[in-house]
């Protein structure tokens, strides 16, 4: 999850991005809004591409970056497949 805030020029609103991965299906879905008001949401994509789906995530973000947002919360962990950790006898 990568959530980022615009409190500039009088604004104070919010957008997170979420990458979502289930059954080999992939969405990345936004929601915003206003700070401490029920979110909307909208799809930014769904499909079983997980590159493309990084790309437009990557690029909604570069798109609120450009108008003001800053960056609260950075989930790289949601952009990249988690590690699998090694289990070390003792």
């Amino acid at each position: 999850m990568v959530r980022l805030e615009c409190t500039i020029g009088g604004h104070n609103k919010f957008y997170e991005l979420h990458f979502l991965k289930t059954n080999g299906r992939v969405t990345v879905k936004g929601l915003y809004g206003a700070i401490g008001q029920a979110p909307q949401a909208a799809i930014i994509y769904d499909g079983d591409d997980e590159k493309t789906a990084i790309s437009e995530m990557q690029k909604k973000q570069n798109e609120k970056l450009r108008k003001g947002y800053v960056v609260v919360t950075d989930g790289k962990d949601a952009l990249a497949p988690p590690e699998k950790k090694r289990l070390t006898s003792r």
